[in-house]
């Protein structure tokens, strides 16, 4: 994320001022713990170096124990919290790379002009002045422009975070409070980048040249398609198929409660007595039901493809990657794999750095929400190779 004291819209008032650096980070200590405050659990992760390479050194997600609204006006728990995942990994140090929690964000992809010799954060000002009016003051806003393959156009793309001023700070004094020195703060679209970029970096045998990738990431009320090309996201786009709509259409066709449809989404054999001893038969059911969502998945994913090939002059990607627990449904994957000419496949940073297997518990954590997101964090400052 391009970061400048140019780029913050809101006046620097006293208080502020902390904010400032944030945006930016001192990575004093590159090696900070990443934290995301997902809808129901804290995910954590931090990177080491080992033998030259990256490796995660500790990773957990750990259920909170009230609503995240309650949580984010008490540090106490959330003290308590970090202090039940350094129990059960090896964490080390209380700096963090964090990021807003979704509700207290809005990010949006904006088109602006630039006239000759002006800054792309001028143009991005004069653009969100032009939107937002008044309000604009009340608001803290950081930008990442959007990679072009003709740089050099007037019109160009960027991807834009706006948060009010006061959620800012409340959630900096929450970290602060609960005994967490913030390094800076980012935004999920660029965390998410920068895990693609490290995974490519490992994959890719002529590195530096890194895989173009679009990355599928699922979410319980919506989905992401994210193209990063080579190190730069060039594309950001909400789709509206989620993890609740297929729930939903599981329940309104067979009527299931969530439980029985999370055990027979994601588990490899379902519980024999629900499944009736034909969970073959059962999960055909249920692929057939959702399959029409998985079908507009798949409309959303060719559009994004057709448009980037004409962006970038006939060019395509080279990989798709799934994350988010709705990656671990394997109609998805093999629907997606039968449909496409194209790599499809889960990305797990669990697997990807192949972190020590004691260490871990949960063979299932690297696909669960918010941790591919956090771990993005944790990478962030961290060079790919070397």
């Amino acid at each position: 994320m391009t970061t400048d004291y140019k780029n913050l819209i809101t006046p620097v008032l006293s208080k502020l001022q902390k904010v400032l650096p944030l945006l930016n980070g001192s990575l004093a200590n590159k090696f900070c713990i990443g934290l995301d405050m997902g809808l129901d659990r804290l995910n954590l992760a931090q990177i080491e170096k080992l033998n030259g390479k990256v490796h995660i050194r500790a990773i957990a997600s750990i259920p909170y124990p009230c609503s995240r609204e309650a949580l984010q006006t008490n540090p106490k728990i959330l003290k308590a919290l970090l202090k039940q995942a350094y129990a059960s990994q090896p964490f080390k140090g209380n700096r963090v790379v964090s990021c807003l929690p979704i509700d207290q964000i809005k990010i949006i992809t904006i088109t602006y002009k630039r006239t000759d010799g002006q800054a792309d954060s001028e143009a991005v000002v004069a653009e969100l002045r032009e939107r937002y009016k008044a309000e604009l003051d009340n608001l803290v806003v950081d930008f990442m422009t959007l990679r072009e393959e003709e740089p050099n156009i007037a019109q160009r793309d960027a991807l834009v975070a706006l948060a009010p001023r006061d959620k800012v700070l409340a959630y900096l004094d929450l970290l602060t409070n609960a005994g967490l020195d913030v390094d800076s703060l980012d935004i999920g679209p660029a965390a998410l980048a920068r895990l693609v970029s490290h995974a490519g970096a490992i994959h890719a045998p002529e590195f530096p040249a890194l895989p173009n990738v679009l990355l599928i990431n699922f979410g319980a009320d919506s989905s992401f398609l994210s193209i990063i090309w080579g190190r730069r996201l060039m594309l950001d786009r909400p789709v509206e198929f989620s993890e609740n709509r297929m729930f939903a259409r599981l329940k309104q066709v067979l009527d299931m409660p969530e439980e029985l449809m999370i055990r027979l989404l994601y588990e490899t054999i379902p519980n024999a007595d629900l499944a009736k001893d034909k969970p073959d038969e059962i999960n055909q059911m249920v692929a057939e039901v959702i399959r029409p969502e998985i079908a507009l998945l798949l409309q959303e994913i060719n559009k994004t493809l057709v448009y980037m090939t004409s962006k970038a002059r006939g060019k395509t990607v080279d990989q798709i990657y799934l994350t988010g627990r709705v990656a671990r449904y394997p109609g998805i994957l093999n629907f997606l794999r039968e449909q496409l000419n194209v790599s499809v496949d889960i990305l797990d940073p669990v697997e990807v750095f192949a972190a020590e297997k004691y260490r871990l518990n949960n063979h299932i954590l690297g696909t669960m929400p918010g941790i591919a997101l956090t771990t993005g964090l944790a990478l962030r400052g961290v060079p790919e190779h070397g």
